[in-house]
């Protein structure tokens, strides 16, 4: 099963990272949070959108 695991960074602000069975991380946070409540509301809004989004390529 994969971790959605929650952490406090070394400025004291709460993020987010997933991780796979083997521990293996394949997706951060790009900013802190301030909270954790306001972090996990950031997870959520991630995850339900992650659902219906469309895959495109990109130059950048």
């Amino acid at each position: 099963m994969s971790i959605l695991q929650l952490y406090i960074d070394k400025a004291g602000q709460w993020r987010w990272r997933l991780k796979t069975n083997d521990q293996e991380i394949v997706g951060v946070s790009g900013m802190g949070f301030d909270s954790k409540e306001e972090c996990i509301l950031y997870v959520e809004e991630v995850l339900k959108y992650a659902k219906i989004a469309d895959v495109e390529e990109s130059d950048e």
